[in-house]
């Protein structure tokens, strides 16, 4: 037979069910809403992608499985550089349907039009002007033919500004440097590993015939140039999606200058595409590229990049955009007070209120399903 809780065991039943919650808060991280938000989901699947990726590489690497492992490497950078964008750029009318098409239509056009062009232009990075012209403009042409896609497409429908277009344009960029990593490392690095091991051949053969032991002639003399090579690569992996960002972010934010109408096209649209261009070339001509200079021109496209992104554009000044992050924003702005009356309005006699004693206003309520505020992930 049941026998009922005492009125003294039933707090001690309460306390005991507390703690365990404390310890263990099952029930409120499935009821907890942000634990299922967009941005908690990428996170877990973020940290997921480098087991993934080695996992599919295994230990029977294939050349199908080395190119899937590529795509999930550069795919990974170039998302982490996607969310790190979207916090500092805050594009409040980009969707995620826009970021999807973008995506896709970077990804199918960018790089085959990119080697298309260079190839016919038989591209060279020997001097400065050819490689402005040969590699720099064709790739960033590559790159803003999706932001002209979303502006056909979008024009008219959707309130974008320039610094939307700008954001646009990063994603843009982040497909096509995710892209040409993979193209280079599956195409190039092979044949430059394999230079790379021919060439410590005859240092090794060398050290052995000096009476070095084979094992410690292969660590001297291959070791060194292998990581050389590894670290080269894995540092493309990280910092080709964000140059190429930052390029295509110029371009797209003065294409978002002419489509907004404040600017003619042929006024404004070619003036990041130039800018851009140059850039690039300086980035890859030989006798920068790797160089101190080099280091220059990466701090130039990043500070051109930042400046346009916090500008946006003159009607964002004039709604006084802040630059403190949301977390250090107050809850809700107080709305300024409206305007005294006129000493001519008022009788003689009257004094003239204090401005303690004016009632303040209530703040006006967004209306629902208003996305003002609202970062670019939750639209």
């Amino acid at each position: 037979m049941h026998t009922p809780l005492s009125p003294s065991a039933r707090p001690r039943q309460t306390a005991d069910a507390d703690r365990l919650s404390d310890l263990l808060p099952l029930g409120d991280w499935y009821r907890h809403h942000s634990l299922r938000s967009f941005p908690v989901l990428l996170f877990l699947a973020l940290i997921c992608v480098p087991s993934i990726a080695l996992y599919i590489v295994g230990s029977s690497a294939t050349t199908t499985t080395f190119d899937a492992a590529a795509w999930i490497f550069a795919a990974y950078f170039a998302v982490a550089w996607l969310l790190l964008l979207g916090v500092i750029i805050r594009p409040m009318h980009v969707t995620r349907m826009m970021l999807l098409l973008v995506t896709v239509f970077a990804l199918l056009t960018e790089v085959p039009l990119a080697v298309a062009l260079e190839t016919s232009l038989h591209a060279t990075n020997a001097s400065l002007l050819p490689s402005i012209v040969t590699i720099g403009l064709p790739e960033e042409l590559a790159k803003a033919l999706p932001v002209l896609v979303v502006a056909l497409i979008y024009r008219g429908r959707r309130g974008l500004t320039p610094r939307d277009y700008l954001f646009i344009g990063a994603v843009s960029g982040l497909v096509f440097g995710a892209g040409e990593v993979v193209r280079y490392f599956t195409l190039n690095g092979v044949e430059e590993f394999y230079q790379t091991v021919q060439g410590a051949i005859p240092s090794i053969v060398h050290l052995i015939q000096n009476g070095h032991a084979p094992s410690t002639s292969i660590f001297a003399a291959l070791i060194g140039p292998v990581l050389y090579f590894i670290l080269n690569f894995v540092w493309r992996f990280v910092t080709d999606p964000i140059s190429h960002a930052c390029w295509a972010g110029l371009t797209g934010y003065f294409i978002g200058l002419a489509v907004t109408g404040k600017y003619r096209w042929y006024q404004v649209a070619w003036i990041g595409l130039v800018v851009a261009a140059i850039l690039h070339g300086l980035n890859d001509w030989s006798r920068l590229n790797g160089h101190v200079a080099w280091i220059l021109v990466t701090l130039v496209s990043g500070i051109l990049f930042l400046g346009y992104a916090k500008v946006g554009s003159r009607q964002d000044l004039r709604r006084g955009e802040s630059d403190l992050p949301e977390f250090m924003l107050p809850h809700q702005a107080q709305p300024a007070h409206p305007a005294q009356p006129t000493q001519s309005h008022q009788p003689r006699h009257a004094a003239a209120p204090a401005p303690h004693a004016q009632a303040p206003r209530e703040p006006t309520p967004e209306p629902a399903g208003s996305r003002r505020g609202r970062p670019w992930w939750e639209h």
